[in-house]
């Protein structure tokens, strides 16, 4: 019997889910070890790195599946089975003739739905918490907002469209140097549009094992944020002037410790500036492409795994 386009579209959407959470698992238990090969990257770099990890498994899966309605092409990689006496490259066929096959699909379905309405539900929350930001704070020449309460905070909100804001407790608490670095670094942010890459991973990862979960967005927020520090070094810091950084930070750094437990301690902040004047976070270009070539044989291998095992083990749960 013909698929309509409908039920092949359900298909597929249940197909994804299987092979996502799959091998989002597989990558969880991974994890650790990739976390300790891109160690030696410069802190951009290793952000990009982790960043793409995080994608990987919903990623592959999409190129997987694409791969899987070429069956020409994606044959060599599939595990050998047959449909009774079939044993050509043939399409994915994944049916729902049974009542059992069509309320498990319908299942699962059901719940990505579920996740894609709470992923737009969370942005436009997100929309709304910087549109009411934005209407609570005064514009300024410099291009960042200003909040008139006490508290030393500086952030920056929006995913699409970021904007800075800063506390007028911590302005007044800074110097016209210390304030120039903290919006050095909160503008970085801006223009990496970082808060849309954490946005990404969170959602990425949101069937990963909690404690792996948590270990790898923890990881994702250092890295951007010492990234962020350094950028904000190289363009307002002088090479000996490490100890005004660290003041800088700490002023920083305290209240945003105590106001979200996520963030750098001062400690950390002051170990990464330290590390910053004895290292120079000079580059090491054997590390970095180790590093390229480790995330390039992830990739491939996921993508073949996802085709060599997907394949039957999608085409035997539809049944």
């Amino acid at each position: 019997m013909e698929s309509n386009p409908i039920t092949t579209t359900l298909n597929y959407l249940f197909g994804w889910t299987v092979l996502t959470v799959a091998l989002s698992w597989l990558l969880a238990v991974l994890y650790p070890i990739f976390a300790h090969a891109i160690k030696g990257n410069n802190p951009e770099r290793m952000a990009l790195f982790t960043l793409l990890y995080g994608l990987l498994a919903p990623a592959a899966t999409v190129v997987s599946l694409f791969l899987l309605s070429l069956p020409t092409l994606a044959f060599p990689f599939i595990a050998d089975h047959c449909h009774d006496l079939n044993c050509t490259p043939h399409r994915l066929h994944m049916t729902t003739d049974t009542l059992e096959g069509i309320i498990f699909v319908v299942i699962t379905v059901g719940l990505l739905t579920g996740v894609f309405a709470m992923m737009l539900m969370q942005l436009f929350s997100s929309q709304r918490k910087l549109l009411a930001l934005s209407h609570l704070s005064e514009p300024t020449e410099a291009a960042y907002r200003v909040v008139d309460i006490p508290l030393h905070l500086a952030w920056c909100a929006g995913l699409f469209k970021p904007q800075v804001f800063l506390s007028r407790g911590l302005i007044e608490s800074l110097t016209s140097e210390q304030l120039s670095i903290v919006l050095a670094h909160e503008w970085t942010h801006a223009v990496r549009k970082d808060n849309l890459r954490k946005w990404c991973l969170h959602w990425a990862t949101i069937i990963w094992p909690k404690p792996t979960r948590k270990k790898i967005r923890h990881d994702f927020l250092n890295q951007i944020e010492l990234a962020c520090d350094l950028i904000a070094v190289r363009s307002r810091v002088q090479e000996n002037d490490i100890d005004f950084l660290i003041d800088t930070l700490n002023v920083c750094s305290a209240a945003s410790e105590a106001n979200d437990p996520k963030q750098h301690s001062v400690t950390e902040r002051k170990v990464a500036a330290l590390r910053l004047k004895e290292k120079k976070f000079r580059e090491n270009k054997f590390i970095f492409f180790k590093t390229i070539g480790i995330t390039g044989c992830l990739w491939l291998m996921v993508v073949v795994l996802g085709l060599h095992v997907g394949h039957p083990l999608l085409e035997w749960l539809s049944k």
